[in-house]
């Protein structure tokens, strides 16, 4: 991810950790997705499948309060009203009466559209066909960057935590169209760098990539990681 976008990411930093106290804890058991969030809270999105192996459905989600009280007006560039209302992200395992049971709540790794010249930056989670939770980022910027980017994690439930096993992002210059594409399989512990570059004089994009093995002794998690884009892995922000 380049200067700009992290610059963008630290500066705003401030009003995400504002807005992210006072977050009371889900419930640890429940029926349904009705049952398991807040009152006065939304839900922005949800994904069911298999998660522990066991046969049975668990279900993920994200939900956001809709507290008044943590709308920013704005006067400048961009949106006129930006949301700085915390986001929570629960995982649930289903249980075999029906119900689900708590595995993890994180009130910090899905990340707010809290700059108003910022695209909504969460894509959504999904649960594949293995057993894997994805979630997907994206950053554009209507003023105050020239880069855009998308950003994939994928976790898998093993060692008893949700761990990073994937990893995929793509980041473009809009005004060269250049881009830097990663690919990181942190099972197997290889990697992928692709460089697309646009030359002017043959009017042809010119590609290259590097294939990299790398060490790594524990997996990170999405409890582990906290919040994205603050890891520091072979000089990129992840």
């Amino acid at each position: 991810m380049k200067r700009s976008i992290i610059t963008g990411l630290l500066l705003i930093g401030g009003f995400y950790a504002s807005a992210q106290t006072g977050i009371p804890e889900l419930k640890q058991k429940g029926n349904d997705l009705s049952d398991l969030t807040f009152k006065e809270w939304k839900i922005i999105a949800e994904a069911k499948g298999d998660l522990n192996k066991d046969g049975i459905e668990d279900l993920a989600f994200v939900i956001q309060n809709t507290d008044d009280k943590n709308l920013q007006l704005n006067d400048g560039l961009g949106v006129d009203t930006v949301d700085l209302n915390p986001r929570v992200l629960g995982i649930y395992f289903g249980q075999s009466d029906g119900s689900y049971q708590k595995q993890l709540q994180s009130n910090e790794f899905i990340i707010l559209r809290d700059s108003p010249t910022m695209d909504e930056p969460f894509d959504g989670i999904l649960i594949d066909k293995n057993g894997v939770l994805q979630i997907d980022f994206h950053f554009w910027y209507s003023a105050g960057s020239w880069y855009m980017s998308n950003h994939q994690y994928k976790f898998r439930y093993q060692n008893q935590r949700f761990e990073l096993i994937g990893y995929e992002s793509d980041e473009t210059h809009r005004a060269t169209m250049n881009s830097t594409n990663y690919s990181i399989n942190f099972s197997t512990r290889k990697m992928s760098i692709a460089t697309i570059t646009y030359n002017e004089d043959t009017d042809e994009e010119e590609e290259s990539k590097v294939w990299k093995s790398f060490e790594l002794e524990k997996l990170p998690s999405i409890k582990s990681l906290k919040k994205p884009f603050e890891w520091k892995f072979q000089d990129i922000r992840l």
